[in-house]
């Protein structure tokens, strides 16, 4: 389903990361993780990242700060939050997020988003 696309998961919280490794693994995906907006911002210059998954609230840096930084403004970027909604987030921002998943996020739930992020990737012309 993935082709070996990669996903990078920067969450704070260490069991967050060790579950969605598991999970992103499972569906065949190669997974880096970083615990901070600035080691994925080191993890993006050493790998190349098809999908990033980040969480909104981290010490230091929201998620937010983190795809405002991204050089390519249409990387796939999946929101997670534990506490908000999108209508939540009083931020110019959130329109540039490609989608939002709540925590704990399911299994179904995230293979069927990454499904659809899949697919644009492999209709975008390269």
């Amino acid at each position: 389903m993935n082709q070996s696309r990669s996903v990078l998961v920067v969450d704070d919280d260490a069991v967050s990361r060790m579950l969605l490794r598991h999970m992103l693994e499972r569906q065949g995906f190669e997974v880096v993780d970083t615990d901070s907006v600035d080691a994925a911002t080191v993890a993006l210059a050493d790998n190349e990242i098809d999908i990033i998954i980040c969480d909104y609230l981290m010490p230091n840096a929201t998620g937010l700060d983190l795809l405002a930084s991204l050089p390519d403004p249409h990387q796939p970027f999946i929101l997670l939050t534990g506490e908000l909604r999108k209508d939540d987030l009083n931020d110019d921002r959130v329109d540039a997020v490609t989608t939002y998943l709540t925590k704990p996020v399911g299994t179904d739930e995230l293979a069927a988003t990454l499904g659809v992020i899949v697919d644009q990737l492999a209709d975008t012309p390269v």
